[in-house]
């Protein structure tokens, strides 16, 4: 995957408006948290296209179904996995340990891979269950 130097820029990949909006304020309120970034990083198996033919094509489609992390954040000694979501509750702790161990188990990593969420509002219980799971829940609004 591509890094890219930790800054706002005009486009993102994959990336909705509203979650855009999320992750513009998250760098405007911390310009240094990350050295650089990389963005809509593909884990896991992706699904199995039996009824495809061989080829290019059908190597596409299991690439596509793969699992996407919006955001891969790197620091000196960390790498974040971030899930970007408006309203982010229980779904997306689920997602963000997920794509974690997906990341753990397919890159070969010397740093701490940390789950993240990083949303527009808090919601009920959610910042408490991201603590007791070591996931970090950041509200930016």
């Amino acid at each position: 995957m591509a890094k890219f130097p930790y800054k706002r820029y005009l486009k993102y990949p994959h990336l909705r408006p509203k979650d855009v909006k999320i992750w513009n304020k998250f760098i405007d309120d911390n310009p240094d948290f990350f050295k650089e970034v990389e963005y809509d990083v593909k884990v896991g198996a992706g699904r199995e296209y039996p009824e495809a033919e061989e080829g290019p094509i059908k190597e596409d489609l299991i690439y596509l179904s793969k699992k996407r992390i919006d955001v891969v954040g790197f620091t000196n000694d960390e790498i974040y996995i971030i899930e970007l979501k408006p309203k982010a509750g229980m779904s997306a702790i689920g997602q963000a340990l997920s794509l974690a161990e997906l990341y753990r188990e397919e890159a070969p990593i010397d740093k701490v891979v940390l789950p993240a969420i990083i949303t527009d509002e808090e919601i009920p219980d959610a910042a408490a269950l991201c603590k007791k799971l070591s996931v970090i829940y950041l509200v930016c609004s």
